[in-house]
């Protein structure tokens, strides 16, 4: 922390976790879905998700889809990463990241809102195991711009802006 201090006068201190890291694609809507957990397995020979592990090493990190969980921790990861989902607000899409504690406790890691969308990202190979094409996916997120779009637009008539 005394190294820490030497470049700010804020830091930021956090307990270590031990955990298996769990993702869950999030698809907006009334209601929101949530699709089947997925997991990064780390191999790499720092045994943490590093940089060099995600984006370096193509042999850093695998995907386990889906991820081996027992079907009421899959309940209970499904649950949080929609809650986390609403409690924020979010629309459209994200993906959040979980932590699963040896003792089965599950711990928001992050949320990303915006998740990547390539071939060998996560948030369309877990909708895809959840059964909805790339297709429909991509279809369903269209549909949800455009009613977002339409109550904005609605907002400024009511409002005269």
């Amino acid at each position: 922390m005394r190294h820490a201090f030497e470049f700010d006068v804020k830091v930021v201190v956090e307990s270590g976790v031990v955990a298996r890291e769990i993702e869950l694609a999030v698809l907006g809507g009334n209601p929101p879905a949530v699709s089947v957990a997925g997991e990064i397995v780390v191999v790499h020979e720092d045994g943490f998700y590093s940089y060099d592990a995600k984006y370096l090493d193509e042999k850093g990190a695998r995907l386990e889809l889906p991820a081996k969980l027992a079907p009421d921790v899959q309940s209970r990861a499904q649950a949080l990463a929609l809650r986390t989902f609403e409690t924020l607000e979010c629309e459209g899409l994200a993906r959040v990241d979980l932590f699963l504690t040896s003792a089965g406790q599950l711990l928001v890691n992050e949320i990303n809102t915006l998740p990547g969308f390539t071939a060998i990202s996560m948030y369309p190979k877990l909708w895809a195991l959840s059964g909805l094409t790339q297709t429909d996916l991509i279809t369903r997120l269209i549909e949800l711009g455009l009613e977002r779009a339409r109550r904005r637009a609605a907002i400024r008539r009511n409002f005269g802006a």
